[in-house]
């Protein structure tokens, strides 16, 4: 099974946007008909526009216009305090997009009310298409919405997949021909159960990134194929006494640019630069990240690279032992004085949820303990702030993921808890 595309809905399956919606909605109806709707109620209106559920339900129809623009700016409000994208959905996100799958939006939103939410939770980065109701004649459950997204990927039915938590998403994607998953790892959803069986449910988003890892799978083998070829090029021109000898090598090297390019992002040149020029015997790099805790909140700073947060470390220096690297880190890029207080995991960084990239990275937490200094930037990083685990922004995966980040907080909640080697 190769996937190519993964087609969403919007609200309830991408962004917790529903209660904003409903309480929206809420309001006009009592303000506009002196009536008030429930959930149920209004879920039964949805299919069409925001304009057109107004425009059919308000009993005082002569007031839609008036109706619509105050639904619009109480949707806006909702967005203010930035909690309707959780942080798994933003890494789901970052995942798909490193596995080099397209993807696309298919709502029955109007287009207004998408890009309200698109600009606020800063979500245009992501989508290679988007299909509002405002797109369409015949909104879900009809398909055209994502026979038109398909046709402008250029995807085959066969390599794409549709996500959503209505049975009006189900019936779409049924429709359409695509492999159709129910989405309840939101809080709020539509259809809490489907009435339409779906080929799969996920309640989270680590088994469907499994199902794409799994169906990308060729991608990364290719991608460790081209770095073990890296290994024994540079390995062997480290030995190489033969003039033939070192040609081989010298080709095997060109080999693995070329495939490193083929599946990344990053250019032959800086490809060269960053993979293919290194000298000596091939080893694993080394990544040392400092974990730091202060009212239950974990410290994270900003990195200027991708305007993204990550615990505060980096490579590890020679004549630096592991400890002392965090300790440094962690100053220079956050500003505090710190002293280590034990190793909280070694993790080797292709088992886990990173973007693709030329090296084999051994990563190490060490958490830390504040003993001076204050919060401040660095030559790398922009803010200092602390989290809580149920807060988090949006990552930097290339140098931490979400989960790791939850697995530092086990730590905290478990002094005794066993440091983790993988």
């Amino acid at each position: 099974m190769t996937i190519k595309a993964v087609l969403f809905d919007f609200d309830g399956t991408l962004a917790d946007t529903l209660p904003l919606s409903f309480r929206a909605f809420q309001a006009v109806f009592q303000a506009y008909d002196k009536r008030d709707v429930t959930i149920e109620q209004l879920v039964s209106m949805f299919g069409p526009t925001e304009d057109e559920i107004l425009l059919r339900n308000l009993e005082n129809k002569h007031r839609a216009p008036e109706a619509i623009r105050d639904y619009y700016r109480m949707y806006r409000e909702g967005h203010r305090d930035g909690q309707c994208l959780p942080q798994d959905i933003v890494s789901m996100l970052d995942t798909i997009g490193s596995l080099h799958i397209k993807m696309g939006v298919i709502t029955g939103k109007s287009r207004q009310a998408y890009r309200i939410s698109a600009e606020a939770l800063d979500l245009d980065r992501y989508f290679d298409v988007v299909i509002t109701g405002d797109d369409v004649q015949r909104p879900k459950p009809d398909p055209e919405g994502i026979d038109m997204a398909l046709a402008s990927l250029g995807v085959k039915r066969e390599e794409a997949v549709f996500v959503g938590d209505s049975d009006a998403d189900i019936a779409a994607g049924r429709a359409a021909g695509l492999r159709t998953y129910g989405a309840h790892w939101l809080p709020v959803s539509q259809s809490p159960t489907f009435g339409i069986r779906p080929d799969d449910i996920f309640t989270s988003v680590d088994p469907f990134l499994t199902l794409l890892r799994e169906a990308s799978g060729k991608v990364f083998r290719w991608l460790e194929w081209a770095k073990q070829i890296q290994a024994i090029s540079q390995t062997g021109l480290s030995y190489v006494k033969d003039v033939y000898d070192k040609e081989r090598y010298e080709a095997l090297r060109e080999l693995s640019v070329e495939i490193m390019q083929h599946y990344t992002q990053v250019g032959t040149d800086g490809i060269r630069m960053t993979f293919a020029n290194e000298r000596g015997y091939a080893t694993p790099k080394v990544d040392v990240r400092g974990v730091v805790f202060r009212d239950n909140r974990i410290l994270l700073v900003r990195e200027k690279a991708d305007g993204a947060w990550s615990l505060p470390g980096g490579w590890a220096d020679i004549g630096h032992s592991p400890t002392e690297v965090a300790v440094k880190e962690i100053h220079e890029e956050a500003g505090y004085r710190t002293e280590p207080v034990r190793l909280l995991a070694v993790l080797d960084k292709k088992f886990h949820d990173h973007p693709p990239e030329p090296y084999h990275i051994y990563k190490i937490f060490i958490q830390c303990a504040i003993v001076g200094g204050e919060a401040a930037g660095g030559v790398e990083t922009s803010e200092v702030r602390f989290f809580g685990e149920d807060e988090l922004p949006p990552l930097s995966l290339e140098r931490n993921t979400a989960k790791q980040i939850k697995t530092m907080f086990e730590f905290l909640r478990n002094p005794e808890k066993q440091a983790i080697l993988d």
